[in-house]
């Protein structure tokens, strides 16, 4: 293998990627409609394939301010829904479909990789109707990317919790509050990953992958879908834990604090402030109370066993990070957290418009919501 070229990032910016559903506008099933809005809109950097044609990627530029990306995410977002209404069809954004079925999806023929993906991993793919959101945030340097890497970890449950959408699967209620990272962590190297310590430690987990031949070498790191990683080619560390969620507004919010948080991490990583990384064990213990309960988990502090709210845990890291996100211009969409956490969750709404109407009746709800959240 080639060594790992690490492109660095000059400011800490940060990007969204959002996988959204397109949605039949009556029935509420996902249809296969994404060549043509990709094609019409024109710009792939912007609007991308994903595995299933029921998918489209919906992607930012890089930006300082959240406001910016904002801005942008509801531009693009307005034009695929006006593109998507030539087909009946229409667009919502959440960790998976309530009741869509992944045999009813067309998988994406126009990259062969997509097929090669679902020959390579057979069922433990073709079932991977999921849709995540993900948040990319500008490195100066390999080793902060490491160091940012290693020490956001710990932080990756608050981060999904804030953002768990994904109740139903298959037309029933799971009763998790996230259940794609259920379903995603079926495929291999997935799932939360280990501190890397030193650029040297990172290299070689890539090259010892692809010896054993379970990534290719013109891809490599490309095939590490952990809840965070580092993406050398755009000099960022990629937050990939958490659910796509059914509000800009709020999708905005979460990537303001970790925009934020990953900014603070850094400055204490050049202070030397940064203590040993987390246990995996202690991290894991805090995603899955994050996967079954949402916000209403508790989140356990240290070895010690002490634990808090993960509501408070979120509220107090808004606190330590305002004065990053301040800097930046996005102190606004950092707080709005608060009005998230402070709501009723939405998993909660999702399961009540299920329990007095339908699974359909939430599909609109959510068609809704993303619209209403939209400049």
């Amino acid at each position: 293998m080639k060594e790992v070229v690490f492109n660095p990032s000059e400011k800490p910016t940060v990007g969204v990627e959002i996988e959204a559903q397109l949605i039949d506008k009556e029935s509420g099933n996902l249809v296969n409609v994404a060549e043509k809005i990709i094609n019409e809109y024109g710009d792939e950097e912007r609007v991308k394939h994903e595995l299933y044609l029921s998918t489209v990627e919906v992607t930012s530029s890089p930006y300082l301010n959240t406001e910016d990306t904002y801005e942008e995410l509801s531009k693009i977002l307005n034009k695929v829904l006006e593109i998507a209404k030539e087909e009946n069809a229409g667009l919502i954004s959440a960790g998976a479909h309530p009741f869509a079925l992944y045999e009813d999806q067309n998988i994406t023929q126009v990259n062969p990789r997509y097929q090669e993906f679902a020959d390579t991993y057979g069922w433990a793919v073709l079932r991977l109707l999921t849709f995540g959101m993900h948040v990319h945030v500008g490195m100066n340097s390999k080793e902060k990317a490491i160091a940012v890497h290693d020490e956001v970890r710990k932080y990756l449950p608050l981060i999904l919790a804030m953002s768990t959408s994904s109740p139903f699967w298959r037309g029933r209620d799971t009763d998790l509050y996230c259940a794609r990272l259920s379903i995603f962590q079926g495929l291999p190297n997935t799932g939360l990953p280990e501190p890397y310590y030193t650029w040297k430690e990172y290299e070689q987990s890539l090259q010892t992958l692809i010896k054993a031949g379970v990534i290719k070498p013109d891809v490599a790191y490309r095939q590490v879908w952990k809840d965070v990683r580092i993406h050398p080619e755009y000099g960022t560390v990629e937050i990939r834990i958490a659910d796509s969620m059914p509000s800009l507004i709020d999708t905005v919010a979460v990537a303001t604090f970790v925009q934020a948080l990953c900014i603070k991490i850094g400055e204490d990583w050049e202070k030397g402030r940064l203590e040993k990384p987390t246990p995996t064990w202690l991290v894991e213990n805090n995603r899955w109370a994050v996967i079954k309960e949402g916000l209403n988990a508790e989140f356990i502090i240290d070895s010690s066993g002490e634990t808090k709210p993960i509501t408070l845990v979120i509220k107090e890291i808004i606190e330590s990070i305002s004065s990053v996100a301040e800097g930046l211009g996005s102190r606004d969409n950092l707080f709005s957290i608060n009005s998230l956490i402070d709501n009723d969750q939405v998993v909660d709404e999702m399961r009540e418009i299920s329990n007095q109407k339908s699974l359909v009746e939430v599909v609109h709800f959510l068609e809704k919501k993303l619209i209403s959240s939209l400049q």
